[in-house]
């Protein structure tokens, strides 16, 4: 049997701002901080700062928690003879898209320094590297280009 190529076989990550570890540090550095100042009003009879306090702190450590969960996530581009679009949440559940690279479109769509990729074939659209800056989404459109022609090109060489 004979192997398919991969013209192309990419991975798309989110930047990660913040590892596990530095997340946990700052997050224990605002526990204790978010602590003993509330300690220090509770004691002087102001106890709703000292609620406000920690009220706040659950709301950055969701936010830390949000911003993990988002960095844990990627998308898989592989093309050989058909373009296959893989999404992996930050649980690890896979989804794979399946598309038809012969009536393939492609459009970088930019709002101020973010955006998306936004793959058309059929009518069927799918959006992918909405995490990526426009820089590198005018990137990735070009790789996914340049593959697709080499595809074309030797599939029409080998017909």
């Amino acid at each position: 049997m004979k192997k398919k190529k991969n013209y192309l076989d990419l991975v798309l990550y989110p930047n990660k701002s913040l590892s596990l570890t530095s997340m946990l540090f700052l997050s224990s550095i605002f526990v204790v901080l978010s602590f003993l100042i509330s300690l220090y009003f509770i004691n002087n009879g102001a106890w709703p700062v000292g609620a406000f306090l920690f009220l706040d702190l659950f709301i950055i450590l969701l936010a830390f928690k949000i911003n993990y969960n988002n960095s844990r996530k990627c998308e898989r581009i592989i093309l050989n003879e058909k373009l296959f679009i893989k999404k992996i949440n930050f649980k690890g559940i896979e989804e794979t898209i399946k598309i038809e690279p012969s009536w393939l479109r492609l459009k970088v769509k930019c709002k101020n320094n973010s955006g998306h990729l936004e793959i058309i074939s059929k009518g069927k659209s799918q959006i992918i590297g909405n995490y990526l800056n426009v820089g590198e989404l005018k990137k990735l459109a070009k790789e996914i280009k340049k593959a697709l022609i080499t595809r074309e090109r030797e599939l029409s060489l080998n017909f």
